[in-house]
């Protein structure tokens, strides 16, 4: 079983909506980071907005540190909760060229975003194949700038799961929000 949660102040339903619809298999739960004393494989910190979801978060990644953790660089609060060292591999979302995974040539087309998600820092995934920085063309069909972020930690569990790209391309471009 793979254990991926998703912690943060906000955004948590949409990435858990997202990629849930992308990931086909009993093998894998999805869930909201809630009660803080279960270890997860995957952890997702969209984003922290007040002091008491940072102190939890923080207590947690040291307390049960995650195999693998994916934050929101761009998100201030996100990045001083790894100012000590942890040990876990940390992969960062952004738009910021500093980011591990980062989006480019992003453009608004028909209620969505095609860009190219870059990866700029090799990773390892759960079957021990290195992904390295390599650019993959994604269109989503749903509004927001947030979903650009939201993809950006949707594809990067699939690479961690080891999903091919062709399949990853297809997936997150029929997924549809009931949000729009």
């Amino acid at each position: 079983m793979v254990y991926i949660f998703v912690g943060g102040s906000s955004e948590k339903s949409s990435i858990i909506k997202f990629l849930s619809y992308c990931v086909h298999s009993k093998e894998i739960v999805i869930e909201e980071l809630k009660n803080y004393k279960e270890r997860a494989d995957i952890l997702i910190i969209s984003d922290i907005l007040c002091d008491e979801d940072f102190r939890k978060l923080k207590n947690y990644i040291y307390n049960f540190p995650s195999g693998i953790m994916i934050t929101n660089a761009d998100d201030e609060l996100s990045n001083k909760l790894f100012a000590q060292g942890i040990n876990s591999t940390l992969i960062t979302c952004g738009l910021n060229p500093k980011s591990s995974i980062t989006a480019s040539s992003i453009s608004y087309e028909e209620e969505g975003y095609e860009f190219n998600y870059c990866v700029q820092r090799s990773f390892f995934n759960l079957k021990g194949k290195l992904i390295e920085p390599l650019e993959i063309p994604v269109e989503i069909k749903v509004p927001g700038q947030y979903n650009i972020y939201n993809s950006l930690f949707v594809i990067t569990v699939l690479l961690i799961l080891g999903y091919e790209i062709k399949d990853i391309q297809n997936v997150v471009k029929t997924f549809e929000s009931s949000e729009q």
